[in-house]
């Protein structure tokens, strides 16, 4: 039995130089589901560069969400269009979660499926998950991406707000001025999505279901949300090889980073092995 660590990236969708995630939520859209899709925001066409290695994917919706957002050309170019007036918006979300190598498609599917629920769709998010299964000198990657609204749905179906201003008021309950004549107010999110304890509950959530399937298909690997170094393990973390690298080393054509990562590879299984050597023998 071996301990993997979850590996997980949380970045915001977003028009500002900030957002890591990608300037359109429509794009990443196309990205993660290989599909052809036109932003209405910026009038481009996103094509998908390849698509051999999409799994499965689905659109899950909170209540009160419209039917119609099960599309996803209609879901996130709302999403788009209602801050079409903001050139630094923050639109989404987007996750990617690594997955277990000896699941099948079927397993995969319901349980992120499962996971997605109760993580984002229960609380209000609209989602949109997609599996992909790739291959790297032999070794199977299976991984989940996540798209996330930011904005809740209201009763009537429409985009609530993200933040609200709520104006200081002194001991008198008056609104308190600023030098320029203004009243002072603060900033007040609309819901606690973008709380950072969030990332720490979503990882721990992972490896809990992960865990648990894992037991029901008798797979003897555990898997841990913590980093190896938090484990108490002197193993190396592989390097992302970001979406050029990974279309290459799909066609073949050997990169450093994939070089680099089957290094890391090997070198992980060697003090593993060790380590298993050694909790035998005590």
């Amino acid at each position: 039995m071996s301990v993997k660590s979850i590996s997980t990236r949380f970045k915001i969708v977003g028009r500002s130089p900030k957002c890591k995630g990608g300037k359109s939520a429509v794009e990443q859209s196309s990205y993660i589901s290989r599909t052809i899709l036109k932003c209405d925001y910026d009038g481009r066409t996103y094509y998908p560069k390849y698509s051999e290695d999409l799994v499965y994917t689905e659109i899950l919706l909170p209540k009160n969400a419209p039917e119609e957002y099960k599309d996803r050309a209609i879901l996130w170019n709302s999403v788009e269009m209602k801050d079409k007036n903001n050139s630094k918006a923050q639109l989404a979300r987007s996750m990617r979660l690594t997955l277990p190598n000896d699941w099948s498609y079927e397993v995969a599917i319901e349980a992120m499926e499962k996971y997605c629920k109760e993580n984002f769709v229960d609380r209000g998010m609209c989602c949109e998950y997609a599996i992909h299964d790739s291959e790297h000198n032999g070794q199977r990657n299976l991984h989940c991406h996540i798209l996330l609204t930011l904005r809740p749905i209201l009763e009537d179906g429409s985009w609530g707000d993200k933040q609200k201003k709520e104006y200081i008021l002194d001991e008198n309950g008056n609104k308190v001025r600023t030098k320029s004549g203004n009243y002072k107010c603060k900033t007040i999110e609309c819901t606690d999505w973008n709380r950072k304890e969030n990332a720490k509950l979503w990882r721990t959530n992972l490896r809990v279901l992960i865990n648990e399937y894992n037991l029901k298909l008798d797979i003897k690997d555990t898997w841990d949300e913590r980093s190896y170094q938090e484990q108490g393990l002197d193993l190396q973390p592989q390097l992302h090889l970001g979406t050029k690298a990974t279309a290459l080393e799909r066609k073949g054509v050997a990169t450093e980073r994939g070089d680099i990562n089957s290094s890391i590879i090997a070198q992980n299984a060697v003090i593993l092995g060790a380590k298993a050597v050694y909790e035998k023998a005590k």
